[in-house]
């Protein structure tokens, strides 16, 4: 590499459509690797050019700039962040870009062409030489830089055919460096022949050491600041498909919620793309509601979702990014499923003995009880143990892709874990 040159770092990963777990990795890793002495250029790269800034989010550069040979360097690192990226395919994530209508043209491509000529076609209108939008070989970039992957899920490749899990896990045995935030995951990648595969939590535990709540109250809307002040909340959160086959049982368990505990609900959209579409749903459930029942609009940005949930007295959703904004807050959570996948997988390698189980609506009620009656106490525990555990993570990564520090500057983090209680903290912010 040049020594004249600053040394970059691509983060790279699904930054350019509206999925608020998404946008939060590459803020994320960037102010964890700054606060660590780093002094590389960071760049976010997802499959489009994007501009979601408005909203919070870090803008983005394409694909087709990140493999074309400019953007990266000899000795260069690339850093796959989060999300369910192992397993995500071409199509399927060109379909969260294009809208409705753009889905049918994506589906009467594959009619036409076959699935693999179809993904084969996204991959070249995107200039990337791997097979996979999120999992990428050295052989792939033209120039010889290190590949880590942080903390990334990969549950879905189960259930890939197995040429598309063989070529994954041959490039992942290639990096120099990988993390998963489950067992699951590293169950199917060591079994699978990936030497080395590191156990740590999702990335976005730590926004509650970055993004304490004296700073979210900077960067919050004037509508998220008077929304907070009121009567204590339960925020709930499902995509389209989950509400439709639970919006009534969801609209009784909060009339029930409300009667038994005071809670008054917000209805959080926290998916905006085709695909989740998570404000149809819920303002499906808002109109069964026999409750007190807001529903946040889709003007909200990440910092105004942050804020929401970690002022809540409760959270409840499908969404595995709200129970870990709940769990970096030290907010009582329960997540909603049908059936084990991701969200379930995480919350049983991490989460307390009272939060780690998915209920359904119909019969979450006693859970719910426990999970509000959970000390204060343990819940701080949690928010230090995750953080501790996601900090070893990143000076692992450090290691392994030889990314030092500038000179003089402090090898571990500046910032601590917060000690005091979420619900004194939370108490304070709104006075």
């Amino acid at each position: 590499m040049n020594q004249a040159a600053k040394p970059r770092i691509a983060l790279v990963g699904a930054y350019d459509r509206f999925n608020y777990g998404d946008l939060l990795f590459p803020i994320l890793a960037r102010d964890e690797l700054v606060a660590r002495g780093l002094s590389h250029d960071m760049t976010a790269y997802a499959l489009s050019r994007s501009d979601l800034s408005e909203f919070g989010a870090m803008p983005t550069l394409g694909m087709r700039s990140l493999y074309g040979g400019c953007a990266l360097q000899d000795g260069d690192v690339v850093v796959f962040n989060g999300g369910g990226t192992i397993g995500a395919d071409w199509v399927n994530m060109q379909a969260n870009l294009v809208g409705p209508r753009g889905n049918y043209l994506l589906y009467a491509l594959q009619r036409a062409v076959g699935q693999q000529r179809a993904v084969d076609l996204v991959r070249r209108f995107r200039g990337a030489n791997s097979p996979f939008p999120w999992v990428a070989g050295p052989q792939d970039f033209p120039h010889r830089v290190k590949i880590a992957y942080n903390a990334v899920g990969g549950s879905e490749l189960a259930v890939q055919p197995t040429d598309i899990q063989q070529q994954t896990l041959a490039r992942l045995a290639q990096a120099d460096f990988v993390s998963v935030r489950d067992h699951e995951t590293q169950r199917l990648l060591l079994g699978g022949g990936v030497a080395s595969v590191a156990l740590a939590p999702d990335s976005a535990v730590l926004m509650s050491k970055h993004f304490p709540l004296a700073r979210l109250a900077g960067l919050v809307g004037t509508r998220t600041q008077q929304r907070l002040r009121g009567e204590p909340f339960v925020v709930a959160q499902c995509n389209a498909r989950y509400a439709q086959r639970h919006r009534d049982d969801l609209a009784a368990l909060l009339a029930d919620i409300h009667r038994r505990h005071g809670l008054r609900a917000i209805l959080l959209p926290i998916g905006r793309y085709t695909g989740l579409d998570d404000i149809q749903g819920l303002t499906d459930i808002q109109a069964r509601a026999g409750s007190p029942v807001e529903v946040v609009d889709e003007e909200a940005s990440i910092w105004d979702i942050m804020a929401t949930i970690a002022h809540a007295s409760l959270f409840l959703g499908t969404s595995l990014h709200g129970n870990i904004t709940s769990q970096a807050f030290g907010v009582p959570h329960l997540g909603l499923s049908d059936k084990p996948h991701k969200l379930d997988y995480y919350l049983h390698t991490w989460d307390t003995e009272s939060q780690r189980a998915c209920v359904r609506p119909a019969d979450a009620i006693g859970a719910i009880g426990q999970a509000l009656s959970a000390p204060a106490a343990e819940r701080a525990a949690l928010v230090n143990r995750l953080h501790q555990a996601s900090e070893i993570n990143y000076t692992q990564l450090m290691d392994a892709c030889g990314l030092v520090p500038r000179p003089g500057a402090a090898a571990q983090p500046a910032m601590a874990a917060p000690e005091v209680p979420a619900d004194a903290a939370r108490a304070e912010w709104s006075a």
